[in-house]
């Protein structure tokens, strides 16, 4: 799998508002699921959420739209406004080749939303 950093400044994300917790994977009966508590990041310990957003995407000169969950540490559930352009802070993607269908993924994770604090004041 390689990892690359994105400049969230220039690879536009649009937030669809729909954030969700991202949950723990664990293995039963020898096939693994969902589990019942919220997965936290590796180096904080904060929990982790999902932050479903859609970008523009071109492969061998074909543009589409891409709907990817960005998976963002943060203490409460952030808030992202309806087709509203978010910037996040630290934002890396992580492209592997799926080899039972020859289809490349992308996993999308980033430290933070840029200017969540504020907007947390502000709406105080």
């Amino acid at each position: 799998m390689a990892t690359f950093a994105v400049d969230s400044s220039k690879q536009q994300m649009i937030g669809t508002g729909v954030v969700e917790p991202v949950m723990e994977w664990v293995e039963v009966d020898g096939k693994r699921r969902p589990g019942d508590n919220q997965a936290r990041h590796a180096d904080t310990g904060m929990p982790l959420w999902a932050v479903e957003c859609v970008y523009r995407s071109e492969e061998w000169g074909r543009a589409s739209t891409v709907s990817e969950k960005v998976s963002v540490g943060a203490m409460s559930q952030p808030t992202v406004q309806p087709f509203r352009p978010v910037t996040f802070e630290g934002l890396v993607v992580s492209v592997r080749v799926d080899r039972r269908t020859n289809s490349v993924s992308c996993s999308w994770s980033a430290e933070s939303i840029a200017g969540a604090d504020e907007a947390k004041k502000s709406a105080a």
